[in-house]
């Protein structure tokens, strides 16, 4: 049952990981190259995962046992985030690659779906 406690700890976990992305990663990319890519790899996910799970800033009725589904929610949030954030600041949109991610998902969902 979702109460506005849920909603906003989960409006906040989602806003938190791609707004951290956007400010770190890239900095960290550009200073210390692909060694910066997987150290903000490592330390940016995993830190906010183990705020939105371990914690649990994000409220996930699927994974309390009452509806069966696999934890997208960050990688939603990222997305959407960045996405929305590259349109706010006038980049144009190479729609290739987000086709093909966005292909890539559902086949992936498909491949894990017919596995359970």
């Amino acid at each position: 049952m979702w109460t506005w406690q849920h909603v906003l700890t989960t409006i906040f976990g989602g806003i938190i990981f791609p707004l951290v992305i956007g400010l770190v990663w890239g900095k960290l990319a550009d200073e210390y190259k692909s060694f910066g890519g997987v150290l903000a790899g490592f330390f940016i996910v995993g830190t906010i995962w183990l705020l939105n799970h371990g914690i649990g800033l994000m409220y996930e009725p699927q994974m309390s046992g009452g509806l069966p589904g696999p934890w997208s929610d960050m990688a939603l949030a990222a997305f959407w985030g960045l996405f929305v954030a590259d349109l706010m600041e006038g980049k144009k949109i190479d729609w290739e690659p987000v086709l093909s991610g966005l292909l890539g998902g559902v086949l992936g969902g498909l491949l894990l779906f017919a596995m359970v």
